[in-house]
């Protein structure tokens, strides 16, 4: 995960209601996303990055034969573990009921290509809605895209179905990475996020930064 916002993981205790060969989790995000200061857009890559490495975490244990990974927990810098705020990611036949999540996805990593395969579908949308994309290779696990569209003209790639299309080339809806993480930003600042995770504790969500007008599609149920 070059350039994660992760500091630090800890290798905790379980639970006190989990099977005593089970541990947990603590993972500690950047110094400077602990800042008021700090965007929205900032912390939701953070928040998606730790949920996504919990997972790659849990089954590279499990794969390694080590401790089941049962739950864990974002802190900020100088926080203090505290268990009940941990989250539940243990698989279900773990018999940790309180910290289960859903079964093993069969899709994940079918048919996903490879990551020169990805560049060059959104190389092609690049030229298609003239804008710039950065590709950033997270691999925790499996493969996990974060991509990130510039333009100056925010409006006009939402109302022509900028969106929908890099979504598309990213399988977005599919389960098939272990999570994507998709962001528009301008040149002044405004932004706007749209991520899943599949391994581990499933999720997907939005946020954003200032205001980029637009009238055709909703990207966040505000829209």
């Amino acid at each position: 995960m070059p350039g994660t916002a992760i500091d630090g993981v800890q290798i905790l205790p379980a639970p006190a209601d989990a099977p005593v060969d089970a541990a947990a989790l603590a993972l500690t995000i950047d110094e400077r996303l602990g800042s008021a200061a700090d965007t929205v857009l900032a912390n939701t890559r953070a928040r998606w990055e730790v949920d996504v490495a919990a997972g790659a975490i849990r089954d590279g244990f499990q794969r390694l034969g080590l401790a089941r990974v049962v739950a864990y927990e974002q802190l900020s810098p100088g926080a203090q573990v505290d268990a009940r705020r941990f989250v539940g990611i243990a698989r279900p036949e773990w018999g940790a009921p309180r910290w289960a999540t859903g079964a093993a996805l069969q899709t994940l990593a079918r048919g996903v290509g490879t990551w020169l395969q990805l560049q060059t579908r959104l190389d092609a949308l690049s030229r298609r809605f003239h804008v710039r994309t950065r590709l950033e290779r997270y691999n925790p696990f499996g493969k996990a895209p974060v991509v990130t569209v510039t333009t100056g003209r925010g409006g006009e790639f939402i109302d022509r179905g900028g969106f929908q299309a890099y979504e598309r080339a990213l399988r977005f809806s599919e389960a098939r990475y272990d999570g994507v993480l998709l962001q528009l930003v301008t040149p002044s600042g405004e932004g706007l996020q749209v991520f899943t995770v599949d391994r581990g504790r499933r999720s997907t969500g939005c946020s954003r930064s200032g205001v980029i007008p637009h009238r055709r599609y909703e990207i966040c149920p505000s829209d």
